[in-house]
């Protein structure tokens, strides 16, 4: 028995080195192809990976360069939470109000699915101005429909039995709201979370463009319409750092520790 464990335990670790070997070689692979294009090309339009690189260090380690960085993410993480709360909200409600439900499926969904989040982005600059609620809202506005969806069709799958017995036990609404229904929507609301948080790093880019006069978007363009061209690919390429750090770490860590004790047990062995 004790064999066993060590034999899994050493091709659990085998198995997440050869992931590692994997994705180096991939990234290794991409940065020689760009390599090899930019020297090819020889044009000011394509700089080479170290070109890009130096072009946002240089950036960063300007004065004020870090706060750019530091604005961006306050308002990917704010307005995905003003999204997140929102949805929930709306989400849960389907489940206690018919009138809810109807108003998120017909009204409040399609809303906000369907117009696209450069129109509310525009809009925002329309009433607010250049402020900082501008793109927070624009980044609220744009996850919302995630947590809603998610929230909503983990209201119709949630275990009524365990609500029944609840129920026999308080007639507290709120109380079984909180210890019963929520912890089961945990793996839906974390799926919701990680795909809002995704788009929001892609929605904060026009957001800053048009509405905001800080952070790594306003940069962006400030470089752009200065033909500042390896500025322009150094903010692309700390953009997609900041992606993968929060998909392939953060996230996937949160999985593993925290949210897959909530899934049942064949979800987990799948």
């Amino acid at each position: 028995m004790v064999v066993r464990r060590h034999s899994d335990t050493g091709g659990l670790v085998a198995k997440k080195m050869r992931k590692v070997w994997q994705t180096l070689l991939a990234l290794a692979v991409f940065v020689i192809i760009w390599w090899l294009i930019a020297a090819s090309t020889s044009s000011a339009l394509l700089p080479n990976p170290q070109q890009a690189v130096v072009a946002l260090f240089r950036r960063l380690s300007a004065p004020g360069g870090l706060h750019h960085v530091w604005v961006t993410v306050y308002r990917v993480f704010l307005g995905t939470l003003l999204g997140a709360l929102t949805g929930t909200v709306f989400g849960v409600a389907t489940r206690y109000s018919k009138l809810a439900e109807v108003a998120v499926r017909s009204v409040i969904y399609p809303l906000l699915q369907t117009v696209p989040t450069i129109c509310w982005a525009l809009m925002f600059v329309l009433w607010f101005g250049l402020q900082e609620a501008t793109p927070i809202l624009s980044v609220s506005v744009a996850t919302a429909p995630f947590f809603i969806i998610n929230v909503w069709e983990g209201m119709k799958e949630l275990d009524t039995s365990l609500i029944e017995m609840a129920s026999s036990y308080t007639r507290r609404p709120f109380k079984i709201l909180g210890k019963v229904v929520m912890p089961m929507l945990y793996p839906y609301i974390f799926a919701a979370t990680k795909s809002g948080f995704m788009i929001a790093w892609k929605i904060i880019v026009p957001a800053e463009i048009f509405g905001a006069t800080a952070g790594m978007g306003y940069m962006l363009n400030f470089a752009f319409h200065n033909y500042r061209i390896p500025d322009v690919f150094g903010w692309t390429l700390a953009f997609a750092g900041i992606l993968i750090f929060f998909d392939y770490g953060v996230f996937n860590y949160i999985d593993r520790k925290f949210v897959r004790k909530w899934k049942p047990r064949e979800l987990k062995q799948s």
